[in-house]
Order: C-alpha cells, then sequence, then structure tokens
C-alpha cells in the first residue's frame, strides 16, 4: 500500500467506456500513474497514443508493478480476471470494480481468491452512457457523480481511503452503502427501467406493422426508451448477476400494474387519482432532489470577490430567521397534534433541507417566501415510512435530528448526503441511540449513509456527552420525545439550549440546570405558533467586519440573544468592540434585542475551552478579529472545528497565513499575534465549501490591502440568501464570479 502522500499506480482492466473515462480523469488529475490493460488486442496501446493511460500492458506478460487495479469489465467476467490477476496480486494491493452489481462481485472475487483480502473494495460510479469503446471516455463523466463504494467486513480502512481519493480526484461525491442494500437500490432505481425500456421496445417492434408507430412518438417515448440503446450484452450479465433483486421489485411492479389495469377496465378513477398524485410527489421531491444537487454544485463552484472598503460600513438590515430554532421548531410542530404556524422561518438550504425531508415522511406543509411555514403535525408516532432515501443535502443538523425523531418510529429510514456530509461523524449519535436500543447502521467510516431500522421500545438513557454538541443532544431528546421515555444527559460543556426552550414552552417535562438536563416521559403535545427570531451568526458577520472599519455604524433589529448563542459577544467586548443591546424582548419563548455596532480599536484576548460550545460557529470570525487587534490572542478547546463542514481549523489556518496572518496551530490551540497597524494582504484562498470560513474571509477583506478572492464560497447564498442584498446595503464591497 502507497503512503497517502504516494502517486499510486493504477492497473485499468478494460478501456470501455466507463474505464476509459476513469483511466482518462486519472490521467488528467495526474492523482495516478495509469497502465492500461484490455482484452482485445491493441485496445490498451491505442488508448496510450490518445493520452488516456501512461502506460500500455497485456497479458500474458504483465510485467509491471501496481498498488491497486480497477476492473471495468462485465460483471459475470470479474471471476476469470481475477484468477488470471492472482499472481500479481499481494496482500497490499487495492482492489475495485465499476460493476453495477455488488454481491456478484463479492462472491466472483471470493471464488477466484480463496479468501477476500482487506483491500478489496467493491465500487460503483452512478454515470454511464449508451456509447461505448475508447472514442467515448469522457474526463468528466463522473464530474459531481455518486460513486457507491461497499466496503466489506474484511475492507481496510487503507483501502477505503485510497479508492476515496482516487474517485474524488475526477469529481465524484463518494458514498459508502451495504452491498446488499446496493443491489436492491440499483434494481429499483437502475436495472427496473432498463428491462421496462428494453421490453417496451421489443413489444411494440415485435411485429414489422407496429415499426410505423415509432413514427409518431413524441419526446416521452424517447427519454423514457433512450436505455434500451445500451450494450445488451452488459444488460444480460447484470440481471443474471442480480438476479433475486431485480425478481423483487419485478414482482411489486407487475402487482401494481394490475392494480391500474383493474382501475382502467372498472372505472375507478379515485385509484388513478391516488396512485397518479402520489407519484407526482415522489417525481417532485426527486427533482428537487436532483435540482438541490445541481444548485449545491453551482453555488460551491462560485468565488466571491471581497475588496476593502474605503468608507465605513453604516445602515440597518434584520438578517434571516434563526437556523438552528427552524429546525427544531419544524420538526417540534411536525410532531404535533394539529395546526402549528411558523414565522420568521429560516430562508437557507438547510432548514428547507428539514421541510422536505417531513414533507416525505407525511408531514402537510405550506411554506411561502415571507418565511411562513403552516403545517398539520402528526403526533409523534404519526410519521410514515418514506418511499426512498432522505436526502440532507449538507445539513448535519438535518440529518442528527432527524436520525433522533425516526430512531423512535416503527419503520426503517435511511438518510444520506451530499460529499461533504458523508464525511461528517455519525457515530456520537449512534453510540448513545444504540444505548437506548435503536437499531443503527453506518458506513465503516462511522459517517453516513445512516440506516436505521424498527426497534422494540426504546429504553430511558443516562449519558455523559463526550463533547459540547447541541445538534447530539437534540437528537437524543427527540429519540425521547417520540417514544415516551425519561433521559438524564450530563453536558460536556454548555451548548445552544433552543431544544430545551421550546419543549419548556410546549410544556414538556424537561428541567435543566448545572449542565444537567432531565426530560420525564412526556405527553403528547399540540400544534403551536412561534416567531423565529433573527439568527446570530449571521448577524456576528456585520458585528465583526464594522467593529474593524473606521467609521463603521450598523444596526440589525430582531436579532435572537439567547445567553447560549452570544458568547462571541463577551469576547468582544472583552476585545474592546462597541456593540449596543436595546429594545430587549421576548419573541416565542427566545429572547430577542436590536444590535447596534460601531468601529473600536480591538486588543488581544484570551478563549478557554469551557466557553467553546457557545461560540462555535462564530471562532471563524473570531480569528480574523484577532489578526488585527493588538496582542497575542489564544483559543483553546477548539478540536471540534475539525468536524465542521470542512476542518475550518486547518482552513482557516492555512488561509489566514497566506494573507499574511501572524497565526500557528499548537494542539487545540490556536494562536493570533495581531497588530492593528498591519492590515492582512490580499490574494487567493479556498473555503472548501463552508460558508462559515466564506463570510469570514469577506470580513477580513473589508481592512486589507488587496482583495481577496474566496474560492468555492457560493454556499454562502444557500445559508445566507439575503446576503448580496444585505452587503450592498451596508456598503460591503463584495461581488460573485461564477
Amino acid at each position: 500500500m502507497t503512503t497517502p502522500a504516494a502517486k499510486p499506480r493504477v492497473l485499468m482492466v478494460g478501456l470501455g467506456m466507463i474505464g476509459a473515462s476513469f483511466a482518462k480523469a486519472l490521467c488528467l488529475s495526474q492523482a495516478a500513474t495509469v497502465i492500461g490493460l484490455d482484452a482485445q488486442p491493441g485496445v490498451a496501446d491505442k488508448a496510450r497514443a490518445m493520452g488516456i493511460v501512461d502506460e500500455a500492458v497485456s497479458f500474458p506478460d504483465l510485467n509491471t508493478t501496481f498498488d491497486a487495479v480497477i476492473l471495468a469489465v462485465p460483471v459475470l467476467a470479474m471471476g476469470p480476471v481475477l484468477t488470471q490477476l492472482k499472481p500479481w496480486l499481494s496482500a497490499d494491493t487495492v482492489i475495485s470494480d465499476v460493476g453495477s452489481v455488488k454481491g456478484a462481485v463479492v462472491d466472483a472475487a471470493r471464488d477466484a481468491l480463496g479468501q477476500l483480502p482487506a483491500g478489496f473494495v467493491p465500487g460503483h460510479p452512478i454515470a454511464g452512457a449508451e456509447r461505448s469503446g475508447l472514442a467515448a471516455a469522457k474526463s468528466d463523466l463522473f464530474d459531481h457523480h455518486l460513486l457507491i463504494l461497499t466496503p466489506l467486513p474484511t475492507s481496510s480502512a487503507e483501502a477505503v481511503q485510497l479508492l476515496t481519493r482516487l474517485w474524488q480526484s475526477v469529481g465524484a461525491d463518494v458514498v459508502t452503502m451495504s452491498v446488499s442494500r446496493h443491489d436492491e437500490v440499483l434494481a429499483a432505481t437502475s436495472h427496473l427501467p432498463h428491462l421496462l425500456a428494453f421490453s417496451l421496445v421489443d413489444t411494440l417492434a415485435r411485429e414489422s406493422e407496429n415499426r410505423e408507430i415509432f413514427r409518431y412518438a413524441a419526446g416521452g417515448f424517447r427519454d423514457f426508451t433512450r436505455i434500451a440503446a445500451s450494450d445488451p450484452t452488459m444488460w444480460h450479465d447484470v440481471f443474471l448477476a442480480n438476479r433475486e433483486a431485480t425478481l423483487n421489485i419485478l414482482r411489486r411492479f407487475q402487482s401494481d400494474l394490475t392494480v391500474l389495469a383493474d382501475a382502467i377496465e372498472h372505472r375507478e378513477g379515485a385509484t388513478l387519482k391516488s396512485v397518479f398524485g402520489r407519484a407526482k410527489s415522489a417525481r417532485d421531491y426527486f427533482t428537487e432532489i436532483l435540482s438541490s444537487r445541481q444548485r449545491h454544485t453551482d453555488d460551491i463552484r462560485k468565488n466571491l470577490i471581497a475588496a476593502p472598503v474605503r468608507a465605513g460600513l453604516a445602515g440597518a438590515v434584520a438578517v434571516p430567521g434563526d437556523r438552528s430554532i427552524s429546525h427544531r421548531a419544524v420538526i417540534l410542530a411536525a410532531l404535533a397534534e394539529g395546526q402549528s404556524e411558523l414565522r420568521g422561518f429560516g430562508n437557507g438550504h438547510d432548514n428547507r433541507t428539514t421541510l422536505e425531508a417531513l414533507r416525505k415522511l407525511g408531514v402537510g406543509i405550506e411554506a411561502d417566501d415571507t418565511g411562513c411555514v403552516q403545517l398539520t403535525g402528526v403526533g409523534r408516532q404519526g410519521l410514515k415510512a418514506a418511499d426512498s432515501p432522505l436526502y440532507m443535502g449538507n445539513s448535519a443538523t438535518s440529518m442528527r435530528l432527524m436520525a433522533g425523531v425516526l430512531s423512535a418510529q416503527s419503520f426503517s429510514s435511511e438518510l444520506i448526503g451530499d460529499a461533504s456530509l458523508s464525511h461528517r461523524p455519525m457515530d456520537r449519535i449512534q453510540q448513545p441511540l444504540q444505548s437506548m436500543g435503536a437499531r443503527i447502521d453506518l458506513s465503516p467510516r462511522k459517517t453516513a449513509p445512516i440506516v436505521i431500522h424498527p426497534a422494540e421500545a426504546l429504553k430511558p438513557l443516562d449519558y455523559q456527552l463526550p463533547m459540547a454538541s447541541a445538534q447530539v443532544k437534540t437528537a437524543l431528546l427527540f429519540a425521547g420525545l417520540c417514544s415516551g421515555v425519561s433521559m438524564r444527559l450530563q453536558e460536556a460543556g454548555p451548548s445552544r439550549n433552543h431544544t430545551e426552550v421550546l419543549l419548556a414552552r410546549l410544556g414538556c417535562p424537561i428541567h435543566a440546570e448545572a449542565g444537567v438536563i432531565e426530560l420525564a416521559p412526556a405527553r403528547q403535545w399540540a400544534g403551536f405558533q412561534s416567531d423565529i427570531p433573527g439568527d446570530f451568526s449571521l448577524a456576528a458577520v456585520h458585528l465583526a467586519a464594522a467593529s474593524l472599519v473606521p467609521g463603521s455604524e450598523v444596526t440589525m433589529s430582531g436579532v435572537g440573544v439567547n445567553p447560549s448563542r452570544v458568547g462571541l459577544l463577551d469576547v468582544m467586548g472583552r476585545m474592546g468592540a462597541r456593540i449596543e443591546l436595546t429594545n430587549y424582548r421576548d419573541l416565542g419563548g427566545e429572547p430577542v434585542a436590536d444590535l447596534q455596532v460601531n468601529y473600536a480599536p480591538l486588543v488581544a484576548t484570551e478563549g478557554a475551552a469551557d466557553v467553546a460550545g457557545l461560540l462555535i460557529d462564530e471562532y471563524p470570525l473570531l480569528f480574523v478579529l484577532a489578526t488585527q487587534a493588538e496582542g497575542i490572542s489564544r483559543f483553546s478547546g477548539v478540536r471540534e472545528l475539525r468536524y465542521k463542514e470542512t476542518d475550518r481549523l486547518k482552513t482557516m489556518v492555512e488561509g489566514l497565513t497566506t494573507l499574511g496572518a501572524d497565526i500557528e496551530l499548537k494542539g487545540d490551540a490556536v494562536i493570533i499575534r495581531g497588530r492593528s497597524d498591519r492590515p492582512l494582504d490580499g490574494g487567493i484562498v479556498d473555503c472548501g465549501g463552508d460558508h462559515r470560513v466564506a463570510l469570514a474571509y469577506v470580513v477580513a477583506a473589508q481592512t486589507a490591502l488587496r482583495p481577496i478572492i474566496i474560492r468555492n464560497s457560493g454556499r454562502v447564498l444557500g445559508a445566507y440568501p439575503d446576503f448580496a442584498e444585505h452587503a450592498l446595503a451596508l456598503g460591503y464591497s463584495v461581488t460573485v464570479e461564477d
């Protein structure tokens, strides 16, 4: 096995369209040295001449070394090919494939190799085309398409990591699932549609006079039957290899067709409308998932160009509704009985993700552009099983909170996310939920996808949280609420208490004091109305920027100032910031105020580990402020920043160093030597798709010497949709570049 820093040598066996495309993309990315091998004489040499592979070899004179082998051959050919390769395979060789059936590949590998080596990790890219051969090779074929790895109990973490790096280098979003689940999913979403397309075209074309029908076929027929142009030999292998899963879904489909045929025969219009309505809703959700993925992809690729401003920032804005409260309020409203109305609901992508998940679980929801959400709660045990995995996008809050709710339901669920979310740790909720009796499966890396199985009645929980995490705390509380059991949680440190505030307001028996939260068995609660305050984390961006730019005076109205959220105010106060809170009031049980901030010179400060949970999302902004504060600032206990949308510690330290800051990371502490007379320089930084990091760099640019180009920062527009408008109103110099 090569070390992560080494450039691996990859043997690509089979240079059809998929194999050649992967080889070409790997060569262009320079992530590996690619060696081509194909059963047809001359193909590998031609691929080398076309620049698709770096080297060409052939059987039986395979006189080269390689670290990994990718089998891009038909499924039924996997066994014979592995038998041929066996003499050249070592204990450290990583072995994978691109077949659309995984169970048959595992069986073939076991038969050919005797036992499954640690380097064997089956894989399947969800990408392809009807064309075949070297000429069809596309280097961007896998760009932002899913690549499913199906690690086995025998698979090594090193093999999974190498394959993940290789596929990510060609633009794929890597996710993992079990072999059996993969074959079930692909039978339903790929194999059955191909079977139907082949069958329909064959039925219509079987007799010569029927071919005339094709002259009158419209776009719908063309679109549906496009996949009938696929390689018959390949699909022959697929259906025989995935026989059981395909038959299961085919027989279910046959049964549903019989229902439709009977409804048409007996003029049962209600049945037809019911089926068509369910299908349209499911298709709309599927379309939303695809468009959401595309929006996220488009957003990430955008750059922000932030330039220094020559005059102070000035004006007044109202930031969007609090994202954390919005998640919790809409879930509790869905689990209530009766009508609820939420006003000021957060308008970011993550909150919309939670809305769509609840809709798919059977909750009726109406939402308008003003932030008003009306919904009919189904009760804490009234959710319905989703007909496909729940897509959580980039929202860890949606995934963790919904996992707590679903662990107490009587049906199975699967939660999936994008590539970034699929790298976030999920064992922090798995372990305590399993202690309650929940049945939860994760990937071998302890990440999503999360598969939740029905469990017997959950048990009471007495648990000490290993980290300060409002998400984990809330997931457990939601599991306790839905299952009606008692719970005692000991927090590792203070964290956001929005869940406790909401539950107390709804009359749930909860008590929180001195870091201990106790929940008694709760009765069903009724629907409610709630106003959601402005998001302090978004207001914090303007607090930081106005504090740095001389002559600034900015006001933000209706901002939530829950004490568990405003740790940044305390730290900035110690640094000398001029922030005034006025017009205190209560909104939906949460304290709210108007914030006014004026420019003020800043001095260095220290942030202790025991309050890290109170400003976990504001650390990137705080690091920027510290670079312009006089003296040495030290922030301890910030290790949790490594497990956000990106490794925020690494990203911020590297980016601020690029901009000329004197910053270093020692253990879990960040040390910044700031100087008020030394502005940051301009340059190019990459936020890794993390909107909080991107916004911190925007703040840094306001007093920098030159503009800062922030790559992959378009998620700012999804997390804070009003940002461009607010930035213009306050006088920022920010433009968006595709």
